[in-house]
């Protein structure tokens, strides 16, 4: 009955389904959890997912709701689904809203608790029969993206996203990840139709994002390619060196599977990017020493970044690049508040010797007084 409501209909939205974190590392043995995370773009009342892994790399122990479908603190109906471990598969899990209420933020959907196996490997953790619907019971379309773990020595690989209604292994679409999804504070996701010669545009809106677009141009056919903007509330995990100057944003910036997104794809890719007016003044630092960093091979590499306008609330830029990886957004403190530190600095000196001498001009002024007394 629930397949046959979510069937009824055809919506026009279209929302990510994603395992989270994408890739992981764990030991042998080790216990671990990966979520099930929705980030709609049109109101969810329902959703439904089977998922397939290794059985001979990985347990699952239970599978337990997430806050997603009750963000709105309403009934809904949960079923944690049936785990078949000899065939290393969780079939039929699902959730319903049971009233004509809907959720718009994102959110975990289902919490999956795993145990690693006794073996070194990699196993992928592939949803399918994903289907998501609104409150009408329509079909939203989807984009999903499976996840790996990475047990004992093994190294994980990169996952591939898939589009609900189109399953070509050559779209395009493929990303890779930061890693645990507690280093997240937000993520957000465009798709583009690429074709060769064609001016690519992604926009991206959230206002916990600091990337505003993308630019390029395209010197490939490529399909539908995902740009996939990581909010990191700590430096990525790929990266092993501090950049220079004082850290705005760490921001990882995926574009495409693997391997695409070189100067052999894209020309002309520009990133613009904001600032909020508050760090200026908290941090006393000054709009022109805002700098992107791309991080490559260990080194972080400045771009050419230029302030391109400013409103009441953020100060808005852009910088040039040639790839895409981790960024980060940096500034300097300003040239007046190491001017104010300096003077600051010379202060205490200044007021020695001022009392160096009035401390000399009382001595000479007792002895003249003690010589004219002996007159």
């Amino acid at each position: 009955m629930f397949t046959i409501i979510f069937l009824s209909g055809i919506a026009v939205a279209s929302t990510t389904v994603s395992i989270m974190p994408i890739s992981q590392s764990v030991d042998e043995g080790q216990n671990f959890s990966v979520g099930v995370y929705l980030d709609p773009d049109n109101p969810v009342a329902g959703v439904q997912f089977d998922l397939s892994y290794d059985n001979e790399l990985v347990k699952v122990v239970q599978v337990s709701e997430g806050e997603f479908l009750r963000q709105e603190g309403v009934l809904v109906w949960f079923n944690p689904g049936k785990i078949e471990s000899s065939n290393g598969n969780i079939n039929s899990v699902y959730g319903l809203i049971l009233d004509k209420t809907s959720v718009t933020e994102p959110g975990y959907f289902a919490i999956i608790q795993m145990t690693g196996g006794n073996r070194s490997g990699i196993s992928s953790l592939e949803l399918s029969n994903v289907v998501v619907s609104d409150t009408q019971g329509q079909i939203i379309p989807i984009d999903v993206v499976d996840g790996s773990v990475s047990i004992g020595a093994a190294t994980a690989s990169s996952t591939r996203s898939k589009t609900s209604d189109k399953d070509d292994p050559e779209s395009g679409i493929i990303t890779t990840t930061s890693g645990s999804y507690q280093e997240f504070e937000m993520m957000e996701r465009s798709t583009q139709a690429v074709y060769l010669g064609s001016q690519v545009s992604y926009q991206f809106d959230k206002p916990e994002n600091p990337i505003i677009y993308i630019n390029y141009e395209s010197l490939t056919n490529a399909g539908n390619v995902i740009a996939t903007i990581e909010v990191l509330n700590a430096p990525s995990r790929f990266v092993s060196s501090d950049p220079p100057g004082i850290v705005y944003k760490n921001v990882n910036i995926w574009l495409g599977k693997p391997g695409y997104g070189t100067e052999e794809d894209i020309k002309d890719a520009v990133i613009g990017f904001r600032v909020d007016n508050s760090w200026f003044e908290d941090n006393r630092i000054s709009d022109n020493s805002v700098m992107l960093y791309r991080y490559e091979q260990d080194t972080w590499i400045p771009l050419p970044t230029t302030k391109i306008s400013e409103t009441s609330s953020y100060v808005n830029f852009k910088s040039k690049t040639t790839e895409f990886s981790p960024f980060v957004i940096v500034g300097d403190i300003s040239e007046e508040v190491i001017a104010e530190v300096a003077e600051v600095d010379e202060l205490p000196e200044e007021d020695n010797n001022l009392d160096q001498n009035v401390g000399l001009i009382l001595v000479l002024s007792l002895l003249a007084l003690l010589f004219a007394r002996r007159r």
